[in-house]
């Protein structure tokens, strides 16, 4: 029976829509962080068995069409990271062209929190570095504050972005200074239900696929099929490589 390249064609097109919408969907979720002042309520979690943050570190490595792809690091789960092994390498070489791409490819610290948008009456979820971490953890303590999280005695948080030349800058970013309610009984009551699952979003990524990413940093092609019973000697001649 002949193949119907039609319907195959249409399907093809529909799968391509369908992975669109999704990714769509999955930024539709987190919170955008407009120049000048942003109002969001931080969110607790829905029972103790998380903090209202997830902890991760990211790897943002440039890719060959020139777009940035991020992996979270494997040691935020006690795994052994081949970007990390890659990151501190670099700085051994002694050649700047090294150096840059250690400062680019770096883990750097991010949290996820789930947060009430003031503007659009929504959860979603706040996504920032360790500035605006350390201000709203520094909040929490200030025994002037307390739980900001809390939707019956908590206080709104202020992000405000500026520009310092091509930089970001939070320090203005506070607390408002009155406590209010998140809204009313029946919100309060639905905010569980609404709350985006953080602490899935720090992934485990697949070892090999970061070695791969290694390989194409580096321009090394290593012919020997990683295993998870690879050993660390293994490893330390292939970073060995690099430095040669």
């Amino acid at each position: 029976m002949a193949i119907d390249l039609d319907a195959l064609r249409r399907k093809h097109e529909e799968l391509n829509s369908q992975g669109g919408n999704n990714s769509a969907d999955i930024l539709d979720k987190f919170y955008q962080l407009n120049m000048g002042t942003n109002v969001v309520r931080i969110l607790p979690w829905k029972d103790d068995t998380h903090e209202f943050y997830a902890e991760t570190k990211i790897h943002r490595i440039p890719q060959p069409d020139g777009k940035i792809k991020n992996f979270h690091c494997r040691k935020v789960h006690g795994e052994s990271c081949p970007l990390c092994d890659l990151y501190y390498a670099l700085w051994k070489t002694g050649r700047k062209e090294d150096e840059n791409l250690a400062r680019q490819i770096k883990p750097r610290a991010r949290y996820y929190m789930n947060v009430f948008d003031r503007d659009n009456e929504e959860v979603k979820i706040l996504s920032v570095g360790v500035i605006i971490y350390k201000k709203i953890i520094a909040t929490i303590l200030d025994e002037d504050y307390g739980d900001i999280t809390d939707m019956e005695n908590g206080f709104d948080f202020k992000i405000v972005k500026e520009m310092d030349g091509d930089f970001p800058k939070y320090d203005q970013s506070q607390a408002r200074p009155k406590s209010t309610p998140l809204g009313s009984k029946q919100l309060m009551a639905s905010i569980p239900e609404q709350l985006h699952e953080i602490h899935d979003l720090v992934r485990l990524e697949d070892y090999d696929e970061m070695r791969k990413q290694v390989d194409m940093l580096t321009g090394i092609q290593n012919s020997v099929e990683d295993t998870s019973e690879q050993s660390e000697t293994s490893d330390d001649n292939y970073l060995e490589k690099l430095q040669s």
